[in-house]
């Protein structure tokens, strides 16, 4: 199982969040990620700071040498996606070669309406996130005098320098739990898939892509199964379990199994309940004031026991 965290850049300083990556940089995590908002999404001031993701993401790749990273996800919405490609490439090259490409469809209405960009149905957003996907994967194919015309996109005869450093391409995660589009697009294009929910819903999520995947003739081992839990810090845990379980209409005991928190054989149970699923990647999201003890406790306390 490898370890990641989803920190964000919402209602946090700059000086915060690179201390927070080179804390798990120093604890042994894998890989850390960036949230792509124009507005906190998260907990805490809806309208208070939140740093632009990929901006940051190639700061702290400059200043962080070895976690991998990326942003989970980019809002397709936000970047014109051959303009995202030259983005995503110039990460790849200032980390050495250490970016995954998280991409969605995007969801969070408000900042759209408050910035001007166009939010659209459900089906417009993944019809453009399909195309996205193929320019961009066009763009990393080494070809050069490259030309598409789609619906919503198009390139004429574009030349793509520098490549890269992965090759073929930096690996594609995409993002969500819809049974039929999201998975269909995973299948199609993506090297990883990262959902979240319940674990009956992800053995729900993982099946429906294996069907998608013998569909389009593609190999389903060749995908990453990943997931994202919360990381909720010991104080507020207890009560993050019952609100969240009244809220949803679960049991605690579920709640438990798709959160990682609590005491050491808690975070272990909720860690080896995703490896029994086949996940193995574990992205744990976190909101601000960051927990940097929990971090720490959970190196020390998971990470032997599944590395």
């Amino acid at each position: 199982m490898r370890f990641s965290v989803q920190t964000g850049q919402e209602n946090i300083s700059w000086d915060e969040l690179l201390d927070t990556w080179q804390l798990l940089e120093g604890l042994g995590y894998d890989a850390a990620w960036t949230t792509d908002h124009l507005l906190p999404a998260g907990a805490g001031d809806a309208d208070g700071p939140c740093l632009e993701a990929w901006t940051t993401l190639a700061a702290l790749a400059a200043r962080v040498p070895r976690l991998r990273l990326g942003t989970m996800v980019t809002c397709n919405t936000f970047r014109n996606p051959a303009h995202l490609a030259k983005i995503a490439t110039t990460v790849d090259v200032i980390s050495d070669g250490r970016l995954n490409f998280g991409i969605g469809a995007g969801w969070f209405e408000r900042e759209h309406a408050a910035y001007g960009f166009d939010f659209g149905t459900a089906g417009e957003r993944f019809d453009r996130l399909e195309e996205a996907l193929q320019v961009i994967r066009l763009l990393w194919s080494g070809e050069q005098g490259v030309s598409f015309r789609g619906d919503h996109y198009r390139l004429e005869d574009a030349p793509f320098v520098p490549a890269p450093v992965q090759q073929p391409h930096p690996p594609i995660w995409v993002g969500g739990t819809g049974p039929n589009r999201t998975l269909r697009l995973v299948a199609k294009y993506a090297d990883a898939w990262n959902g979240n929910g319940t674990l009956e819903l992800l053995a729900d999520r993982i099946e429906r892509l294996r069907r998608h995947c013998d569909v389009v003739g593609r190999r389903f081992e060749d995908i990453e199964l990943t997931a994202g839990a919360a990381l909720i810090p010991d104080a507020i845990y207890e009560r993050f379990v019952e609100r969240t379980a009244e809220w949803q209409g679960l049991a605690p005991a579920d709640v438990r199994r798709m959160t990682i928190g609590g005491s050491p054989e808690d975070l272990r149970n909720a860690v080896q309940a995703y490896a029994d699923a086949g996940f193995t990647h574990l992205v744990m999201v976190v909101n601000t004031p960051y927990d940097r003890g929990l971090f720490e406790r959970v190196a020390r306390e998971v990470f032997p026991a599944f590395t």
